[in-house]
């Protein structure tokens, strides 16, 4: 089970640890269903934690435009086990629609309501 809660913005944050290297950071992110790819993370958070790009995938923004986006692979604790992912480097770190596929998400939308992301039997 992960936990987040609603933030002042009425967003649904998860913080998850980011390992690069011995270095390890607690970022914030939004849960993004109209996000289709696993993780996004912030050109700010890319040079602070000294990653580098690795590849360039084609991807659709939510206004319809095709685009071409830097990814950086990330280890992150997901559910409690170090995981490696390709991420997309975005304006702000996003979890996507293909991490959460297995998982239940219920909300209850008020500000700072927590609220968990169970992993389901597959």
């Amino acid at each position: 089970m992960i936990s987040g809660r609603i933030d002042e913005d009425w967003q649904a944050i998860v913080p998850l640890a980011v390992r690069h290297q011995a270095h390890t950071e607690t970022i914030d992110f939004l849960v993004d269903t109209g996000f289709t790819r696993f993780l996004a993370l912030s050109p700010a958070w890319v040079r602070k934690l000294g990653l580098s790009v690795v590849d360039i995938q084609r991807g659709m923004t939510a206004d319809g435009r095709v685009g071409y986006f830097d990814t950086v692979d990330i280890c992150v604790l997901w559910h409690d086990q170090p995981r490696v992912f390709r991420a997309q480097v975005l304006d702000e770190p996003l979890i996507g629609t293909r991490l959460l596929r297995s998982h239940q998400l219920t909300v209850r939308w008020e500000v700072g309501a927590m609220f968990q992301l169970h992993r389901l039997l597959e």
